[in-house]
């Protein structure tokens, strides 16, 4: 299954994001796609090298891959373990460093990205949405751009990750 217009959308709606490569078998044929898609898109990649609790892990030949073949400087590039926790803080500040804040405008008219929806049995539509510019408040109704329908923000919230509600979501 091809997951690139997933990958497209959800990188849109992100400052950042990791670029997790696996010490001991280097850079995948996918890894380079999801990439590039991500530079195009201007999000800032921070590069990670992850299983290096494998004694095969060879984080010299993987800092190379990554510069020759996706084109990034990989000097800093962070070694980790998900399975051991090593290097987990650093990645954190990494990410506070360098990704930057969103951009948007709360003042501005509301304008919200669809990440994902689905029909829940027990609660009706669902939608992950990024707010771009502007406030969404939990009872207003809003209005889809492409279909021109309107609808209510029955219940709002946020990932943490655990779900969160909130009574606005702001730019």
């Amino acid at each position: 299954v091809d997951f690139s217009y997933e990958v497209s959308r959800s990188l849109s709606a992100c400052e950042g994001a990791l670029l997790v490569v696996d010490a001991s078998q280097g850079v995948e044929a996918q890894t380079v796609a999801n990439c590039y898609t991500a530079l195009d898109l201007g999000v800032e990649v921070l590069p990670v090298l992850n299983k290096m609790d494998l004694p095969q892990a060879d984080p010299d030949n993987a800092k190379a891959e990554i510069e020759d073949v996706i084109g990034i400087d990989a000097t800093d590039a962070i070694p980790c373990s998900a399975k051991t926790g090593m290097g987990i803080d650093e990645i954190l500040e990494l990410i506070v460093a360098k990704v930057p804040a969103p951009r948007g405008n709360p003042d501005a008219p509301l304008r919200a990205m669809i990440i994902d929806s689905w029909f829940d049995p027990y609660v009706g539509v669902v939608m992950l949405v990024r707010v771009v510019d502007g406030r969404l408040q939990k009872g207003e109704r809003f209005k889809m751009m492409a279909s021109g329908a309107a609808y209510n923000a029955d219940n709002l919230g946020v990932f943490t990750p655990a779900n969160e509600s909130r009574n606005a979501l702001n730019a």
